[in-house]
């Protein structure tokens, strides 16, 4: 149930910040670093050995403060995060979302892929 939890409450967290995250996920593009931008969620203290760049920090109202950085699939791939085997599924898939952002959440749950619009469907 916590990943769940957690998954939506994200997707309602960052609802304000699409602004910066379209700028992000544009930069990544338009500067040819990659065609499949992919920000990483996580909650706590291991901020050395989660990839991509730090972006931002996301507040919420229940003691957990969201740390956002902007990753690549070659990165993930390099990484292990993503294995060889699944790097054509997963563009299958993210190609299939052109109007949202990829994320990989990080919990203590684990790590585990989703898309959100990028359009907010919650107004701050």
């Amino acid at each position: 149930m916590s990943n769940d939890a957690n998954w939506i409450r994200l997707q309602n967290d960052i609802a304000r910040y699409h602004a910066p995250l379209i700028e992000a996920a544009t930069t990544v593009v338009d500067e040819k670093v990659s065609n499949y931008p992919i920000f990483v969620a996580y909650a706590g203290e291991d901020m050395e050995s989660m990839p991509g760049i730090y972006i931002m920090e996301v507040p919420t109202d229940r003691e957990l403060v969201w740390t956002i950085n902007v990753t690549t699939l070659e990165e993930l791939v390099a990484k292990q995060v993503v294995q060889q085997d699944k790097i054509d599924p997963f563009r299958t898939v993210y190609k299939d979302k052109p109007d949202s952002f990829c994320f990989l959440i990080i919990d203590e749950a684990g790590g585990r892929f989703g898309f959100v619009d990028r359009k907010p469907s919650v107004e701050a």
